[in-house]
């Protein structure tokens, strides 16, 4: 039993240590701010990876091609966000099937918050947070994750 005991807490010291180590070199790669597609997909794997492994159906192509030339959206998110790493990267692969959208991608720290406060005055609590627009007004949002996919929750919007 004392064998048992000083295993698992030799376990959890290494896993305390080991976590405190990995969150210094995400931090120190930690974007924040206004970001581009590509510094995005160079800086971090995990969002390269799942961008790649994302495939666009025919019918989310379609839908989104289908947008009005008048929507905007802008996405809040964070690098260091489970969730942003998975739907982030399906959203820039849907958006590549319209190069007549327009996008911002706004990275934020954890406490969710990025220089130029866009996050704070637009009450981002949540990442990643999709922000749609049409004609400049705020016509849905899409939190954490979309219902039915990013495409099909956009398109009920409009």
């Amino acid at each position: 039993m004392r064998t048992f005991a000083v295993i698992l807490l030799s376990m959890i010291i290494l896993a305390t240590v080991s976590a405190c180590a990995n969150s210094h070199v995400e931090k120190a790669s930690m974007l924040s701010g206004e970001v581009s597609q590509q510094q995005v997909l160079t800086k971090h794997k995990s969002f390269k990876n799942s961008y790649q492994a994302f495939n666009v159906s025919e019918g989310d192509m379609a839908a989104v091609n289908a947008w009005p030339d008048d929507l905007h959206i802008d996405v809040y998110f964070g690098t260091w966000c489970h969730d942003s790493q998975r739907e982030v990267p399906r959203f820039l692969k849907l958006v590549a099937e319209n190069t007549q959208l327009s996008t911002r991608l706004i990275a934020l720290d954890y406490e969710k918050s990025e220089p130029n406060g866009s996050a704070k005055s637009h009450a981002i609590k949540y990442t990643p947070t999709f922000v749609v627009y049409q004609n400049n007004k705020e016509i849905g949002r899409i939190v954490e994750r979309p219902k039915v996919s990013i495409a099909a929750d956009i398109s009920a919007m409009l």
